[in-house]
């Protein structure tokens, strides 16, 4: 069968433009489904990840209230179906929003385009130090995306349809154009080719004369360069066109930047938030080890300076006495009068001998003595006091770690001395970097933790803090004999409000705060205990590279 070259040329135009609109429908298809599912994924995980550090402090201290308000807050937001905070046992602890949602079986989406309820469902764990707690499931509602998709989708699909018909009718009239031009196709062909490559259309028609076949060819021919000439510069507008959806798909992409910058704004000021609430809780702990270390200052201040005040009441009437023969030595030496001379040193002796001068000679050396050692008692619990109160300072400095030891001792040696004996090892260690204050908490919650637990016992027990050199870091070691901690608690031990105490006698705070200074030291606090033998605590701080090589050489 022979084809005639109209219908080679319908069949080949429309089989191509098939082709290529199938291929352009499917990557359109494409390229919605994929921005659909990205857009939606970081919607998801962005307002899981949000709400979770909204809800983390009320979630971990089981406010219930709290957790409900901020679901309640959340769920103003049209785009949130629902959400649902559950521990990781799966007990739920709040869960509101679209019913009929909350009673399908969570399963979460990874496909905003395979959703079939309209709902993607998305799951944030929530996190304190690698641990997992619990995890918040929240619905986001994308009815509206997958309509507006669906709509795009019809509406390609119909230009798509709408455009084979067109070219399929402009491919019909280019094939009986070209039969009919077959005759007198050399020179117009040639002229056309040249306006096609000069894209000028003006001067190429065919002259047309009389109405036979060949001035209908030439009509022909004319319509054909006037249609390429119309095409010409309607593919210029499209072009022109293009350019302003270019233009418009810029400003879109900053819209787009601006709101992500905006989020990262938003999740700097959440990071803020939690650091100040660190600070916070860090200030509340010192506060707490302030009030019990508070009447074993008081008392050890007092002592001292108890003494010393009676020793200066003492001093000032040796004074007293030294200033009145003072006075009569030098009555003595203005006295001309040789009987009356006698007589003032004869009442001078005796005065010597009734103040006891020998006596108050030797005295003097032993209160001004003791005084000093009062003093520089004083002035060491002071110290202490001083560098506690620097805790919330983030000034790192090269420190003796047994120096900050000595002085935290001096703190709390009121506190422990009625329970326990202390018994420091205190080896030669190098220079670390430290914040003094900080690690001073760290020492002070350990002597204080040890000392309660071997209260505990009702038994007079003992503390021995020893500081060694391994390797590249510097341990100090508190072991107690105290009443030791239970197996089941000891991986529990360093977790935030986590206290084996009674009720009203612990924050919970201590021993997760003191973790957290060590980390930010690069080192590392850790427990080995027996029940009822004792416990042992080692705070682990690095050495410096420069100070490591000193003590090489050394």
């Amino acid at each position: 069968m022979r084809f005639s070259l109209r219908t080679k040329t319908i069949t080949g135009v429309v089989s191509i433009t098939a082709i290529l609109l199938i291929i352009l429908v499917v990557t359109i298809f494409q390229f919605l489904n994929d921005l659909v599912d990205n857009t939606v994924e970081k919607s998801a995980s962005t307002s899981a990840a949000l709400f979770v550090s909204t809800t983390k402090n009320a979630f971990l201290s089981y406010d219930l209230s709290s957790l409900d308000a901020d679901v309640t807050e959340i769920l103003t937001n049209p785009n949130i179906a629902y959400v649902r905070v559950k521990d990781k046992n799966n007990r739920v602890y709040v869960e509101k929003g679209d019913a009929a949602a909350l009673q399908n079986v969570f399963e979460e989406d990874t496909s905003a385009s395979h959703t079939d309820d309209g709902i993607y469902d998305t799951r944030a764990p929530i996190l304190v130090n690698d641990t997992r707690y619990g995890y918040v499931e929240m619905g986001l509602n994308i009815a509206s995306v997958t309509d507006s998709v669906s709509r795009v989708r019809s509406w390609t699909l119909t230009l798509a349809a709408l455009e084979f018909v067109l070219v399929g009718l402009l491919s019909y009239l280019l094939g009986s154009y070209l039969m009919r031009q077959l005759q007198s196709l050399h020179t117009g062909a040639k002229h056309l080719g040249e306006a096609i490559e000069n894209n000028h259309y003006q001067n190429i028609f065919i002259e047309v004369s009389g109405k036979d076949e060949l001035s209908d060819l030439a009509e022909a021919f004319n319509q054909l360069v006037e249609r390429l000439r119309e095409e010409h510069g309607q593919r210029q507008r499209f072009e022109d066109e293009l350019k302003e959806f270019n233009a418009l798909l810029e400003d879109k992409v900053k819209d787009r930047t601006a709101k992500l910058n905006q989020m990262n704004i938003e999740l700097k000021e959440t990071n803020k938030n939690l650091k100040e609430t660190q600070v916070q809780l860090l200030q509340a702990e010192k506060m707490a080890s302030v009030g019990q270390l508070a009447a074993g200052v008081a008392h050890e201040i007092n002592n001292p300076v108890g003494f010393v005040s009676s020793n200066v009441s003492t001093l000032s009437d040796y004074v007293a006495t030294y200033q009145m023969l003072f006075a009569q030595t030098t009555a003595l030496f203005n006295c001309e009068d040789e009987s009356q001379r006698t007589t003032l040193i004869a009442d001078l002796q005796q005065k010597v001998i009734d103040k006891d001068m020998e006596f108050i000679n030797e005295d003097i050396g032993d209160l001004l003595k003791d005084s000093t050692e009062g003093l520089y008692r004083v002035t060491e619990i002071v110290k202490g006091l001083k560098l506690f109160s620097r805790v919330d300072s983030d000034l790192m400095q090269r420190s003796n770690l047994n120096d900050c030891i000595r002085t935290t001792l001096a703190m709390v040696n009121n506190q422990l001395k009625y329970v326990c004996n202390v018994d420091t090892n205190l080896g030669r260690v190098p220079l670390v970097e430290m914040n003094i204050g900080k690690i001073s908490q760290v020492i002070t919650n350990l002597l204080i933790n040890a000392g309660q637990a071997i209260e505990s016992t009702g038994k007079h027990g003992s503390i021995i803090i020893t500081t060694v050199t391994i390797n590249d870091v510097v341990e100090l070691r508190v072991k107690d004999t105290g009443c030791g901690i239970p197996k089941a608690n000891i991986d529990k031990l360093f977790n935030p409000f986590f206290t084996t105490k009674p009720e009203g006698q612990g924050t919970g705070l201590g021993l997760s705060i003191s973790f957290g200074i060590a980390q930010e030291h690069g080192g590392r606090l850790s427990v080995t205990s027996t029940e009822n033998e004792g416990s042992t605590f080692t705070l682990t701080l690095p050495i410096p590279k420069d100070e490591s090589e000193e003590s090489d050489t050394q």
